[in-house]
């Protein structure tokens, strides 16, 4: 497999060596001539790097060839990074003291920042090959050279043998194409309808009786992979009458490897709404599982099971066993043995798709942006290609997905004439359309998709971790390409895989908690899964539980390590060539990682370390700060963890550090300004003070949450809000919290700047005042402070979502108002003190809105719509012609009013000659009131909400006493299809 590594090595290494190895390396005795032969090596290898893409899959030299070359390009990465950190240090370090760490001097810093994909995509600019002024290391650095271009002599003979051919325009930037396709958006399939309503039939079935053996039957699905089990199974679930029918329903991935007690969190969380367990003590779960379904009728899908020993599910089965009468397990598997071994009541086959079914679904996704004549001319090429995907409906989504990136029938027919149709490995059910999925993606992306076998099967993938893992392993090329930020780069990858179906969208239902789009979710199909694990196979493990003995070859080429266990103890390590990982990623929440030290010291390679989950107390200081590569560190969730060690601000190619959910983490080191490659800390629900010398990290994109109002802690100084001048590059979600209303922190707000924070989407502004005087003329001076603080605060235009929490102002800054918000979708009110809301009527693109705990707030009306900031007519003139229509919050869907419990007036406008209101919150589909308990009635414009589907009013005694006795006012609400009143 080719991937883009290899790729922007051969293409930069080439303009690289031709200039500044002769200009730079002559320091280093015999440098200069390795450095001449290293760019002919590669300007050759490049030449024929795509033919030898697309021959990999179906010829083993081929494949065995670029594995060589891989093995190389990991070498040259560890040369060219020993030779960057060795021209920092000779060039001498930049001082950095915490409380000089301003704009200047992280400009000046800056220049010294060198990476791999800079060095190679624009030489020109990086400052990494600068002479030296002392070399210590020159030839060690020199020998290594040597042997590369040793072994890339032998890499270029090969190449003839092979007969591998140049391919002109094979290096072309990726530009990536908006295409939105979706299987959940595909019309059910007849023949899935079939098998749909045969199943639902059989869940649906009354019980026959009330001994303990009917309470729970099984059902299963049998099928080869990637005919649609899953699918079936989720229209199902998804189904209306089985949702009424059921008190509780619950999925669970299982696929190979069935661990009891994964399987048994799952189900605790569903139950529990997705609120994870913290136990670890199987009987615990199982008795909570056991307290929580006591006499409710649920439906269970256990989703892709391999395990043919009933014994496994016993304890899980028994623990279900209080249900009510009438339960039902659906099971999806590959074998019929896993069926009868699962004592099921009725077992339903699932066979491949009509030919007419599947091309339906093939063109689906290839037709979907084509005109009627251009789909007249594919047609016979569209039928034929359908064909040969077998009735296999993953088969037909992902080669239709692909073919829609085709713009010529030419094209097409290219694709329908490649040799790889006849590619289909027996013993791992590789498909043929998925092998040209993958062969048409773009090169870069190739390796992208592939590293994705690093996770485990129907495991969750958000976006940001991708993204941050692909630019930790410098696949996503330079600090900048085609000027483009790495992470823009990453997401538009991430979008193509998603576009050409290799990654679906995770269902709302599956993960309810994941809203904003920064966290956006996607699983692999386990087919595809099986893929990137078959093109990345030796040189990726991924272990579960105990090791395992592997061949003393592959031994020494894993480069990427992912470790899963619940059990006290790792796998032992030492079945990988730890000094060669790029990766090791460890996932362990019983294990106390006693030997970390010994672990941390051998990785002299590495570049991502990801720890999760792990009872992990300290970071060895020693080991850590020797891991020069290190570009992504993420110790999320070690809720154990109660420092980082000062050392980890010496990894000066530290892009991304993960310390999410580390609860017992308060603060981090003194030294962070030193880490001035740093891009993305992600600190939610962890060290939220930030030391002083972070102003000056100018190219921090993530920083998830600021918490001001420490000035100082066991000599930490720490950030203020002043101090956020400088960090212009913010990107995605801010959590500010901590601000104070005083006349100090006027000025401080202005400082800050967040106008000019332009990438800033979600911006949650959080109030802290301990303010106790009673004295009036103070509380009005501290209100009209804290006014001229919110005003000062005002974010920029392109503002998504917006919280403000804990503001005591006088009233709202004008801006909350007015144009600066015309963008932003989310608004939330929480614990503000003014007596009157904003005239948010007015905001043409908001979308839902939430006022929570909004003690003084006594009555809504003209001004809460806007009317009061309509009521003037846009000319001068006085008379009648100068009105106008308005229309109050023209996009809002959702509505939610909480906890307002001095609230008894919701009043409708009153008429306005200038204003003439055409319309009042014509897109409302959801209205919750959930204790206002003085509030008499609702408002009349309501009657006019012709899209409202749901109204919940829950603790709200003088509402549900009017509708209930039948008022006239509310005797609309009777039209409402869903109505929930308590």
């Amino acid at each position: 497999m080719v991937d883009s590594v290899l790729y922007d090595l051969g293409k930069a290494l080439a303009s690289l060596a031709a200039e500044k190895l002769k200009e730079e390396f002559t320091l280093l005795v015999g440098v200069r001539k390795e450095g001449e032969k290293l760019q002919e090596n590669l300007k050759m290898i490049r030449s024929v790097l795509a033919d030898a893409e697309k021959r990999e899959l179906v010829e083993e030299n081929v494949k065995c060839w670029l594995d060589l070359l891989k093995d190389v390009v990991y070498d040259i990465e560890d040369v060219l990074d020993d030779w960057t950190m060795e021209t920092k240090a000779n060039e001498g370090k930049p001082k950095h003291d915490d409380d000089q760490n301003d704009a200047s001097t992280s400009s000046d810093r800056k220049e010294n920042k060198v990476c791999f994909s800079s060095c190679i995509s624009t030489p020109s600019s990086c400052s990494c090959f600068k002479p030296i002024k002392k070399v210590q290391n020159r030839h060690d650095i020199a020998r290594r050279i040597e042997e590369i271009n040793g072994r890339l002599d032998h890499i270029a003979k090969l190449k003839d043998k092979y007969k591998l051919q140049s391919v002109r325009g094979s290096d072309q930037p990726v530009t990536p194409q908006r295409l939105t396709t979706s299987f959940g958006e595909v019309k059910d399939l007849k023949a899935q309808i079939i098998i749909k309503q045969e199943v639902i039939e059989t869940l649906l079935q009354p019980v026959q009786g009330t001994d303990g053996g009917s309470k729970i039957r099984f059902t299963s699905l049998v099928g080869m992979g990637g005919i649609g089990k899953t699918t079936i199974a989720k229209i199902v679930y998804n189904d209306a009458n089985v949702k009424s029918h059921f008190d509780k329903l619950m999925w669970v991935c299982v696929s190979h490897s069935f661990n009891k007690m994964i399987v048994s969190k799952e189900i605790l969380n569903s139950l529990r709404g997705n609120k994870s367990s913290d136990s670890e003590v199987l009987q615990q779960v199982l008795e909570e599982i056991h307290a929580l379904i006591k006499g409710k009728r649920f439906l269970f899908v256990l989703d892709d099971v391999w395990t043919e020993n009933y014994g496994d599910w016993n304890d899980i089965i028994n623990s279900l066993s209080s249900c009510r009468p009438g339960s039902r397990v659906l099971v999806t598997t590959r074998k019929d043995e896993v069926a009868q071994a699962m004592k099921s009541n009725a077992i339903i086959s699932v066979n491949v798709l009509p030919e007419k079914e599947c091309l339906s679904l093939f063109q689906h996704f290839s037709f979907s942006r084509r005109g009627e004549s251009e789909c007249h001319d594919l047609e016979s090429i569209a039928q034929e290609m359908a064909k040969r995907c077998k009735g296999l409906a993953l088969a037909a989504e992902t080669l239709g997905s692909a073919m829609a990136f085709k713009s010529t029938k030419r094209e097409w027919e290219g694709v329908l004439k490649s040799n790889l149709w006849n590619f289909e490995d027996e013993k791992t059910g590789l498909l043929p359309a998925l092998s040209l999925s993958y062969i048409d993606l773009p090169s870069p992306i190739k390796r992208c998709f592939a590293c994705c076998s690093l996770f485990q099967k129907d495991q969750v993938m958000l976006k940001n971790d991708l993204v941050w893992l692909w630019m930790g392993l410098g696949l996503l090329g330079s600090k900048t390409v085609q000027n483009k930020r790495m992470e823009i780069v990453g997401e538009d990858y991430f979008n193509i895989l998603v576009a050409r179906s290799f990654f679906k969208k995770i269902n709302d239902d599956e993960r309810p908690w994941l809203e904003e789009d920064d966290f956006y979710g996607v699983k692999m199909h386990d087919i595809i899964h099986d893929f990137a694990q078959f093109l990345m196979k030796n040189e990726v493990l991924l272990l579960s539980e105990d090791g395992e003995a592997i061949d003393e070859l592959i031994r020494t080429k894993i480069r990427h390590l992912t470790m899963v266990s619940r059990q006290s103890q790792l796998p032992t390590l030492g079945i990988v060539d730890l000094k060669s990982l790029q990766m090791l990623g460890i996932e362990a929440p019983n294990c106390e990682l006693s030997d970390l030290h010994g672990v941390l010291s051998k990785l002299s390679s590495i570049r991502v370390l990801r720890i999760r989950s792990a009872r992990m107390n300290v970071v060895p200081s020693g080991s850590i700060s020797k891991l020069t590569h290190l570009r992504y560190v993420d110790f999320s969730k070690c809720w154990k963890l109660k420092e980082l060690p000062e050392s980890i601000c010496d990894l000066f190619c530290l892009q991304t550090l993960n310390i999410s959910g580390c609860s017992k983490l308060e603060k981090l080191p003194k030294r962070m300004g030193k880490l001035v490659n740093l891009r993305h800390l992600d600190n939610v629900g962890s060290a939220e003070s930030l030391p002083k010398g972070m102003k000056g990290l100018s190219s921090l994109q993530t920083l998830s949450v600021c918490r001001l109002g420490q000035s100082q802690l066991d000599n930490h100084e720490f950030l203020g809000l002043g101090d956020l001048q400088n960090l212009n590059s913010l990107q995605g979600t801010f959590h500010l919290y901590g601000i104070k209303g005083g006349t100090v922190e006027v000025e401080e707000a202005e400082k800050a700047a967040l106008q000019s924070k332009k990438g800033i989407s979600f911006l949650e502004l959080s109030f802290d005042d301990d303010d106790d005087t009673t004295d009036h003329d103070d509380v009005m001076n501290r209100m009209i402070h804290r006014l001229k603080v919110l005003d000062a605060l005002k974010p920029h235009k392109d503002l998504e979502q917006l919280w403000i929490n804990g503001y005591c102002g006088k009233s709202y800054a004008r801006w909350i108002s007015g144009d600066c918000l015309s963008n932003v979708k989310h608004l939330r009110f929480e614990n503000c003190q003014p007596s009157l809301l904003p005239p948010l009527g007015t905001l043409p693109s908001l979308v839902s809105l939430g006022i929570f705990f909004m003690g003084r707030v006594t009555s809504m009306g003209e001004e809460f719509l806007g009317i009061e900031e309509k009521s003037y007519p846009p000319s001068s003139s006085s008379s009648s012609s100068s009105s106008y229509s308005f229309v109050a919050f023209p996009k809002l869907e959702r509505l939610r009013f909480i906890f307002i419990n001095e609230w008894e007036t919701w009043a409708d406008p009153k008429h306005d000659n200038n204003v003439q209101i055409t319309n009042i919150m014509p897109s409302l589909s959801t209205l919750e009131i959930d204790y206002c308990g003085k509030l008499k009635s609702l408002p009349r414009f309501l009657t006019t909400c012709g899209k409202l589907q749901e109204l919940r009013i829950i603790a709200c005694p003088l509402i549900e006493r009017s509708i209930k006795d039948g008022c006239e006012e509310h005797r609309w609400v009777s039209n409402i299809p869903s109505v929930t009143i308590c």
